[in-house]
Formats: C-alpha cells, structure tokens, sequence
C-alpha cells in the first residue's frame, strides 16, 4: 500500500538535500514533490541570477543541459495546464503563486494540485491541495504557514513497509511539526491565513535565523541556547470553605388558660294558689323562648420579628513569603585546540 509522508524545511537547500537522500534509499524521483517558498527570489525561470538574488547551483542530474528543478515544475505543470489556464503556464515556468503564501517553486506530482489550489479546482485553497495529498488538517496549516515564512515542504509517496525508514530520512534535518506549531502559536499564530501578506526577503532571512538556519541555507553547527527563569508571583483565588446561613420553621406547642362565660337556661315550675290577676292572661296559648349564650375560646397569631442575623465578609491583607528556585543554563567552553603548528 501507498502512503504519503511530509516533512517542512526552513529553506530549499536543506530540503534539496533530503531529497537527494530520498532518491539514494529508492523513491523514484516521480513520486517525490516539492513545494518551496521563493520569497527569496533563490530560483528564477532561465536559472539566471538577477540582482540581489543569491547564487543558484544548477541541478542537473540527468545531463540534458536543463535544470531538473525546472523540468520538475514542468511535469507537474502538464498536469496542472489540464486543471486550469494560467495556474498551467505559471507551473510551466516552474513558477506560481500561491494566496497567502506568495511566489512558489513548484515540482513533481504536487505541483498539479497545488496549481489546482489557484484556479479553484482543488477545494479550500493550499489546505486543501495538501489535504488531498494525504496531509492532515492540522499539520496543514502549520506546512502552508511554513511556505509562507519562506520554507520548503518535500512530499514522498512510499510503501507503507518503507514509511519509518524514509520518514526517519526526512526527520534528520526536517523541521519538528508539533514544536514549530507551538512555536507560531505562542507569537500569536492561530492558523494559515490566505488573506495574509505574503513575507518579504527580509521577513524570512529573519525568520530562518531564528530557527537556526543561516540565509543561505547552511545549517549552523550547533546552537546552545543559553536559559534563565524569572520569578514571577501572582495571586489568584482559592476556595477556602464556605460559610452557610440557614433558616427552618420550628413548631413550639403553646397552652393559655382564659377564663369563658357560660350561660345556663333553667325551667322551674312552682306551685301557687292565689287569684287571676288582671295581669294574667286566661286560657291562651303562650309560648316563652330564652336565647341560652356561652363565650368559646378564639385563637389568632401575629408574627413579629424578634431578631435579625446579618451575614457579612471581612477582607483582610496579609503578606506572605514566597520561595521557589529558578535554573539558569551555564555554558563552559573547552578549547582542546593546539595553537602550535605541527612541523612538516
């Protein structure tokens, strides 16, 4: 089975090396491609130097007389001429321009979906081209912001048998995906932008030296970078516990005595024997009624407030020592050189 592997350089000669390692281990060179920056103005279509445009070795492995870079660009350009017009002339030239990335040397089999990228044919722009070409989402757009910043990215099609050997051969010299993300992420960098300004000549020499490569490409022997942390203490807040107020209803049985009036209606008949009156009224029907009244006991509540629990915070300042210890890197230089020339 076919895989593709990737690696990002910070510039075309150390990516041209690789490939030539690539070619070496047995890739065919048709399933090798390259897309590099050219901010920089390192290639141009005749191979010629032009003004303030370092010197450019020809690279001509097959001895035709003709650049190989060229006749790269110019096989992924007959590709790229069937996807669009003028995407096709420029890949053609070895040429072509990229939004948001700028002027690209283009060669092999990625040219033609990166030209495609251009004209539209190929979805979501240089994300996409890489996309289609096997490449993550992700380091997609750490790869086409690479380009932009004036690197080179190399693109292999491999046997799946053969992945670790020849990506171990990218990995030497190749750039670490995951840290130069990081890297973008902490100056600011959330993803490649085709919107953006393309960098300038100065804007990638700067670039490639901070990343420890020189403007020609050189890499440098080594780089110590020499380290010291600074303290620095801030605050924040913690939760110390919390402090709650509750309030339930609480029943209390309560007994009053009060004292109740109570009225009785009696019937009492007594015997008599005098004389009709005038008063008395003879033979009539009569009747008497007494309304008998009692009091009952009537209960009623009023509530009152009797207390109040106010709940308030106190901020107090306090001044507390810090310690930590901080690490610094020291360098010490060992000279083993002799100063005396040897006699001959």
């Amino acid at each position: 089975m076919t895989v593709t592997i990737s690696k990002l350089f910070d510039d075309h000669a150390t990516a041209s090396r690789a490939v030539a390692e690539l070619e070496s281990a047995g890739v065919p060179r048709s399933d090798i491609s390259m897309v590099a920056s050219n901010a920089d103005n390192w290639y141009s279509e005749s191979g010629d130097r032009g003004p303030n445009t370092p010197a450019t070795t020809r690279v001509d492995r097959d001895g035709d007389g003709v650049d190989d870079r060229a006749e790269g660009a110019g096989a992924g350009a007959g590709i790229g001429a069937a996807i669009g017009g003028t995407a096709g002339l420029l890949a053609g030239l070895g040429l072509m321009a990229i939004p948001g990335i700028g002027p690209v040397v283009a060669a092999g089999w990625l040219a033609a979906t990166a030209a495609g990228a251009i004209t539209g044919a190929a979805a979501g722009g240089i994300i996409g081209a890489l996309t289609q070409a096997g490449v993550s989402e992700e380091d997609a757009q750490v790869y086409a912001e690479g380009i932009r910043r004036g690197g080179t990215l190399v693109t292999a099609r491999v046997q799946d048998n053969d992945r670790a050997r020849l990506q171990g051969i990218l990995d030497r010299s190749g750039v670490d995906i995951a840290r130069r993300r990081e890297a973008y992420r902490q100056s600011g960098w959330r993803g490649f932008d085709e919107s953006s300004q393309p960098y300038t000549p100065d804007q990638v020499r700067r670039e490639r030296q901070q990343y420890g490569q020189s403007s020609t490409g050189e890499e440098r022997a080594g780089i110590i970078p020499v380290v010291e942390e600074e303290l620095r203490v801030g605050k924040r807040d913690v939760n110390q516990g919390n402090v709650k107020v509750k309030s339930h209803v609480v029943e209390t049985p309560v007994t009053e005595q009060v004292s109740l009036q109570q009225e009785r209606v009696s019937v009492e008949r007594r015997p008599v024997n005098r004389p009709l009156s005038g008063n008395d009224r003879a033979f009539h029907d009569r009747t008497i009624e007494v309304e008998q009244k009692g009091q009952e006991a009537v209960v009623s509540k009023e509530a009152r407030v009797k207390e109040e629990v106010v709940v308030n915070k106190d901020v107090q300042q306090r001044t507390q020592k810090v310690s930590d210890t901080l690490r610094r890197t020291e360098v010490e230089i060992e000279d083993e050189r002799t100063t005396a020339n040897p006699r001959r």
